[in-house]
């Protein structure tokens, strides 16, 4: 197909996207794409680890239907796991054993001492949890605890001169993990991914850090109470 040919089609379609538009004022370049796509099923959406639903699923009264929100927190669950399984093998020539921990140390790299709390609210981890984790890879001379010279009752946590090392010598296998993790996702559509997963990053970022919201619906988008 010849340029021109091509730029007529493109014409053609974004009439088409205009004239089923239901809000004129909302057009835009995501949702023309979005519309050029065909709409695959959900169930073909499913992640490969999800079994279809037993007859006795389909008649429980508390059933809900499918819905691409849920197939969405599917996978994001289901590539959680993933990335931790390949991490193993990222992992297994270090003194940082796990994602959480690695992700404990670069947080203090950016930040060079943080206190505990602070540290662990940004790795968005139960306070039991994060305590686990700090005291760890103390335990293991990763990190250090030095005195807070603005407040002598507590404590400030920082990288130690080999845990600054383990965690340059990390740096390739986390590239090659970040690689395999998008596996086979063009240059332009790990973009868009990543324009995207920052979308949700801001949205999730303002819920956790809002103090007031306390229900599960008090989470939900603006746009949909």
């Amino acid at each position: 197909m010849k340029s021109i040919e091509l730029l007529k089609t493109l014409i053609n379609r974004l009439e088409d996207y205009e004239s089923k538009a239901t809000d004129k004022e909302m057009l835009s370049l995501e949702g023309f794409l979005s519309f050029l796509q065909p709409e695959p099923s959900l169930l073909s959406l499913q992640s490969n680890l999800i079994e279809q639903e037993q007859q006795f699923m389909q008649d429980n009264p508390h059933r809900i239907d499918l819905n691409v929100e849920r197939v969405i927190a599917q996978h994001l669950i289901v590539l959680n796991r993933y990335i931790k399984f390949y991490g193993k093998n990222a992992f297994q020539d270090s003194k940082i054993k796990t994602l959480e921990e690695f992700s404990f140390m670069m947080t203090i790299m950016q930040f060079q001492e943080l206190g505990k709390s602070e540290l662990i609210r940004r790795n968005i981890t139960e306070k039991s949890s994060g305590i686990e984790i700090i005291n760890r890879l103390i335990k293991n001379g990763l990190m250090i605890q030095v005195s807070n010279p603005n407040d002598h009752r507590s404590l400030l946590i920082q990288l130690s001169d080999i845990g600054k090392m383990e965690l340059f010598k990390l740096f390739k296998n986390m590239d090659t993990l970040g690689k395999i993790a998008t596996g086979p996702l063009t240059t332009i559509e790990k973009q868009q991914l990543a324009v995207i997963l920052k979308k949700l990053d801001n949205f999730h970022f303002d819920n956790y850090s809002n103090k007031d919201l306390n229900d599960l619906d008090d989470y939900l988008p603006q746009n949909k109470h």
